[in-house]
């Protein structure tokens, strides 16, 4: 009997050994951009798994209470930073127009009275949703592609990580110079979102 040996054209062979070792360096490529995300949003494969059954993991909820508080701490060194340039301001121009008295004082501390209660009606609110994540949120599937966007203001850039519809601030300019340079801008992602707290919890990119 005769064999017949499969013949293949020069294009066949350079493609197929093409995609022999291309194969492991696309594989090798998707895991550092894998890396690059749970490194910036600090996240792990236990958290992953949590995750992917709609659950919030342990160590994600005390990431979210740490930054809610971390926050709250802000807001308040802010405040009376301002308050405390406010009244040196407010006492040398009274001091220079010779018009110190206790209504002028009185006034400026209800004017700030009045902001230092916005400012705790907001922490408030949102200590009320964080708490509620943590005692019955979820995590949500979001599904898309990744933008990387710069928002620039008079005075200061807002960068954000976004996916489909969802945006989600990146405060320290390091990490987003890591996803910029590391080219993950338009690959495709499920992201995992809590709720209602509006936080990223975990990130995995899309074969």
């Amino acid at each position: 009997s005769t064999s017949i040996k499969p013949s293949f054209s020069r294009s066949e062979i350079i493609s197929r050994d093409y995609l022999k070792w291309d194969f492991p360096m696309i594989q090798n490529e998707r895991s550092n951009l894998q890396a690059i995300l749970a490194e910036v949003f600090e996240f792990s494969p236990a958290d992953i798994a949590a995750n992917r059954t709609g659950e919030i993991s342990a160590a994600q909820k005390a990431r979210i209470t740490n930054t809610h508080y971390a926050n709250s701490r802000a807001a308040w060194e802010l405040f009376f930073i301002i308050f405390g340039l406010g009244l040196l301001g407010f006492s040398a121009e009274m001091i220079r127009t010779g018009n110190m008295g206790i209504k002028s004082l009185l006034t400026y501390f209800g004017v700030t009275a009045f902001f230092g209660l916005i400012v705790w009606a907001f922490i408030l609110y949102y200590r009320h949703q964080m708490k509620r994540t943590l005692r019955e949120g979820s995590a949500q599937l979001v599904e898309g592609k990744i933008q990387l966007i710069t928002e620039r203001g008079e005075k200061m850039q807002s960068r954000y990580f976004c996916v489909d519809n969802h945006r989600f601030r990146i405060d320290e300019y390091k990490h987003f110079a890591a996803l910029q340079q590391s080219g993950v801008a338009g690959r495709k992602v499920i992201a995992y979102v809590s709720s209602p707290w509006h936080d990223l919890l975990s990130v995995v990119l899309q074969a």
